[in-house]
């Protein structure tokens, strides 16, 4: 008994050391831009962001698939009621899914991004490269909708997939956070690392109530820069936050 408590414990720390070792060797490089400067919360100013990021493994292996993303701005907020809302169920209804079914207006924004299909843990060199478009629309009150499409003369798999965005406040900071669903983490016994994405939301500016509204809106800084933080949370639960300054707010 004593020694198989003794193997079960070498096990769980050998586990640990390589959980351990897989994150310390994974990096996150975080970027953005945010095309308007200035705005107060009773006087915010519309404009529109970028955003991206890279992850990767200095020792050349694939890096273990993110499941959950949090993208948070300082200084400005999303009004998720000034477009027509569309949600990931509504896509994801249809046999294939496909946003032709999201109501015209909804879309705000777009992207790419650069995958992996292959073993974690394993030479880059054995994984299969992917590229895939992303299609951003308005959510409804709270949510955005995040539509991810890649065919197969680009990717080895065919995906076609909404994903529910949550938009959140904390502090000074507001942003969305979303879980990637499995079939976008693995496919045939595979994982699907994301390496690169970038998305681009428009400036899009509405008349409600006889004012102007931008569905993006620079509310200001406190100290006159505007951070962004970006959370990368893998499948065993560990989190790996990013700050990046983007300068002048």
């Amino acid at each position: 008994m004593r020694i198989t408590r003794l193997l079960i414990a070498t096990a769980i720390a050998v586990l640990a050391m390589a959980v351990i070792a897989v994150a310390q060797t994974t990096t996150y490089d975080v970027g953005g831009t945010v095309s308007v400067h200035g705005g107060t919360k009773k006087k915010p100013k519309p404009g529109g962001l970028t955003f991206s990021f890279t992850v990767s493994d200095p020792s050349g292996n694939q890096t273990p698939p993110v499941q959950t993303y949090s993208i948070m701005y300082e200084g400005g907020r999303l009004n998720t009621t000034l477009l027509p809302g569309c949600s990931a169920d509504k896509i994801n209804a249809v046999t294939t899914p496909d946003p032709s079914v999201c109501p015209a207006g909804s879309k705000m924004g777009t992207g790419k991004l650069d995958a992996l299909i292959g073993s974690a843990g394993q030479p880059v060199s054995t994984a299969s490269a992917c590229k895939a478009s992303l299609e951003l629309y308005n959510g409804g009150k709270g949510h955005a909708t995040l539509f991810v499409s890649s065919e197969l003369a680009t990717c080895p798999v065919a995906l076609r997939q909404a994903i529910d965005m949550t938009y959140v406040t904390k502090g000074d900071f507001a942003g969305l956070e979303f879980t990637v669903p499995e079939v976008l983490r693995h496919q045939v016994g595979l994982d699907i690392t994301v390496t690169h994405a970038d998305a681009k939301l428009n400036t899009i500016v509405k008349k409600k109530n006889g004012k102007k509204v931008g569905y993006i809106e620079s509310t200001g800084c406190k100290d006159a820069n505007r951070d962004m933080t970006v959370t990368f949370t893998d499948e065993s639960g560990a989190a790996f936050p990013t700050t990046k300054t983007l300068g002048k707010c």
